[in-house]
């Protein structure tokens, strides 16, 4: 279903990085979730009622699995804890069209609801099923290594579950690095070992800390910047937040070509840049 995505060289700040546009894996399934939901994609899903899901109201994995549902003929149903007012009555970004899929949206804990008989994905696609899609982008960018003929890559990319860093890790004979955006490190180490005990990716600290979800001038600032640079436009929940730990810690990688994974997710700029709009006044 999925073509292999190209890896851009680019220069940014002076410096250069190779891009891994996953974002232009497909209009539905962009990045880490085409990858994550691979194996769904080729299942026969008759056997369940419905797809449940829960997580954040403009989440880049309800669209996905919206999508997928559609695709499988099969409803799906999906738990968040917030929708503002304003959101409820005029939806925009991933939940506006998440919706027009036919999601069926309920307000919630899904650790109360009983999911007998119902396909279960955990908040972001952080199950092991995802491992399938995620050896086959580890696969590309072995061909991307020997194409490119780069003598000693690294692999960087954010993380919010970790699941595709951890799986690239495990696929991988290289080093890869990635920096949390949801909570600490301690809650991405947690995330890792529900997973896999062993080989884990390397983790770079944030040298602040980021509220997930929450408008930093700062991070618009550099979502502006590398699009003025690289004419690659990047989301702006995670990359932000990656770029800027990235670009701290340049010195230990002095010896490395930098690979960045670009995870797509550029539905949800639809609503983070409003709010961008009325937070800071861009």
């Amino acid at each position: 279903m999925f073509a292999k995505t190209p890896l851009q060289k680019v220069i940014f700040n002076n410096h250069p990085f190779f891009i891994k546009r996953d974002d232009l894996l497909h209009i539905d399934f962009s990045g880490n979730k085409g990858r994550k939901f691979y194996y769904f994609l080729q299942q026969d899903l008759s056997k369940y009622k419905a797809i449940i899901s829960y997580g954040s109201n403009q989440s880049n994995a309800m669209y996905s699995l919206s999508v997928l549902a559609k695709m499988k003929n099969i409803k799906f149903i999906y738990y968040t804890n917030h929708l503002p007012k304003l959101l409820k009555q005029n939806p925009i970004g991933n939940l506006k069209y998440a919706l027009k899929n036919g999601m069926i949206l309920k307000m919630g804990n899904i650790k109360d609801i009983d999911i007998a008989n119902m396909l279960y994905i955990k908040e972001g696609g952080a199950i092991k099923e995802s491992q399938y899609g995620i050896k086959v982008l580890a696969d590309e960018l072995i061909d991307d290594i020997k194409q490119y003929n780069l003598k000693n890559p690294i692999v960087f990319l954010p993380s919010g579950t970790g699941t595709t860093a951890l799986y690239l890790q495990k696929y991988l004979n290289i080093d890869v690095w990635t920096t949390p955006c949801v909570g600490d490190t301690t809650y991405l180490q947690k995330q890792f070992f529900e997973l896999e005990d062993i080989n884990h990716p390397k983790i770079l600290k944030p040298f602040k800390k980021f509220h997930f979800g929450k408008i930093y001038k700062q991070n618009y600032l550099i979502y502006q910047k590398l699009l003025q640079q690289t004419n690659i436009e990047f989301d702006l929940l995670y990359d932000p937040i990656g770029w800027q730990v990235l670009l701290s810690n340049l010195d230990r990688f002095k010896n490395n070509e930098i690979i960045y994974i670009h995870q797509g997710g550029l539905k949800g700029n639809e609503s983070m840049l409003l709010r961008y709009q009325y937070k800071c006044k861009i």
